[in-house]
């Protein structure tokens, strides 16, 4: 099992932009195998963070999803929206 923790720090303005994009990537990745635990969390002492976190049942896991479309296209418009970078 390996347990997912990172973050995403955004400019304060589209936030709530990125929030709803967030949002459309947790059901597809909540039914990827390999899967147990996916979610989302801003930060409630910097509300333009968002916190990940999840489990994988494996590296490969990982990895399928980390290539996966949803997952591209949430990278690609979060990288529009001013995203100033990940940690992980």
């Amino acid at each position: 099992m390996l347990a997912i923790l990172a973050k995403i720090f955004l400019q304060p303005t589209p936030v709530a932009t990125c929030l709803k994009s967030a949002e459309s990537i947790l059901k597809p990745t909540r039914l990827e195998a390999g899967y147990t635990h996916y979610a989302f969390a801003r930060c409630i002492e910097n509300p333009t963070v968002l916190r990940i976190t999840g489990k994988s049942n494996s590296q490969q896991a990982l990895h399928d999803h980390l290539k996966s479309p949803p997952i591209a296209s949430f990278l690609d418009q979060i990288k529009t929206m001013g995203m100033l970078s990940v940690q992980a």
